[in-house]
């Protein structure tokens, strides 16, 4: 295997590449065909808090223990590539490489975008299906050979375009040396290296200082030595502590961000609230939807159903607004729908 990016290291299910050379910081490469993507419509949310808000989605789609994720911010939401971010750092540290010093990108974003439509990308390992519209990527999907005819055509289905019948061929990406993505990987790698150099920073004004009032340039160059040796051993004994500190720093900041996101009260709660005003004479719900703060759900009764009835039952509900109620497929079922009351 030829690597596309010579100067990257490049993670794929394979293994690792190596790059032929490099200079400056590295950048791990993690193949698409370890990435997973989606795209999150945020249209009503800050600018300011974009970011977190897509960290949050990211922690808590992706499906791994410890998440790897790279964002792309655009006005309409978030485009998210996440990974096994424990799988990743394993490999970089096997690489003997310090983790603080290496960037982390899904493959996609070290690609020249390819325009407008559709396109069928050769990938590291497999293929990769792009929509493009409106300058920015809308759809995306991986596999690991040519995608069949229905395949081809479900992904066209789920990206909400017209479906082209043939599967186009596959086309080779050329490489960046820069991501185009406008963002970064996951929030809080940068931190103990941002850290240290402060802490270095301050060492060598310390030292500067002393040797500005008496001391040799080879005695400050000596106590910068020793101070930074002492430095690392520091941070090499307080390492484990300060991983174990962040993370749970980093999991009580989401479950408080998380609850901050989502106004409305939890669905088994709504549903308590619905089902404890069913009447006592066998009626029970049959179906049930809701989203974002719109209710709806289908109420089955083995006599014939007063409409006014639960119109009134449930609009004196503390929460319920907007109540209205339609006949069902017979006589004894009923459709409810409802607003929901932010909390």
């Amino acid at each position: 295997m030829i690597s596309r990016y010579p100067y990257f290291f490049v993670q794929h299910r394979g293994g690792v590449e190596r790059p032929t050379s490099w200079r400056g910081r590295r950048i791990w490469v993690v193949s698409r065909a370890n990435c997973r993507f989606r795209v999150f419509r945020l249209l009503n949310a800050e600018w300011a808090k974009l970011r977190d808000f897509a960290a949050l989605k990211a922690r808590e789609w992706a499906p791994y223990d410890e998440v790897g994720f790279h964002l792309h911010l655009t006005k309409d939401g978030v485009r998210i590539w996440a990974w096994d971010g424990a799988g990743v750092n394993e490999a970089i540290n096997a690489s003997g490489i310090n983790r603080r010093w290496v960037a982390v990108l899904p493959e996609t974003a070290l690609q020249e975008p390819p325009g407008e439509g559709l396109h069928l990308i050769e990938c590291v390992e497999g293929c990769e299906a792009q929509f493009w519209a409106d300058g920015e990527l809308q759809a995306s999907r991986w596999w690991a050979d040519t995608p069949s005819r229905e395949q081809w055509m479900e992904f066209q289905r789920a990206a909400g375009m017209p479906p082209v019948a043939d599967v186009l061929p596959r086309e080779i990406p050329r490489s960046r040396r820069q991501p185009w993505t406008n963002s970064g990987e996951g929030v809080g790698f940068g931190v103990e290296r941002r850290s240290r150099e402060l802490a270095l920073a301050a060492a060598a004004l310390l030292v500067a200082g002393y040797g500005y009032f008496g001391g040799s340039l080879a005695r400050d160059a000596a106590a910068l030595g020793e101070l930074d040796g002492r430095l690392q051993q520091a941070e090499q004994r307080s390492a484990p502590a300060v991983a174990d500190r962040e993370r749970a720093f980093a999991n009580l900041q989401f479950l408080e961000n998380y609850g901050k996101l989502n106004p409305f009260p939890p669905q088994f709660a709504l549903f308590a609230r619905v089902a404890e005003k069913l009447p006592p004479n066998g009626a029970r719900l049959t179906a049930w939807s809701y989203q974002q703060g719109e209710l709806q759900f289908t109420i089955f009764s083995p006599s014939a159903i007063d409409i006014l009835f639960y119109v009134k039952t449930y609009a004196g509900v503390e929460g319920f607004t907007d109540v209205t109620a339609t006949a069902g497929d017979n006589e004894q079922s009923l459709r409810v729908k409802l607003r929901i009351a932010k909390s």
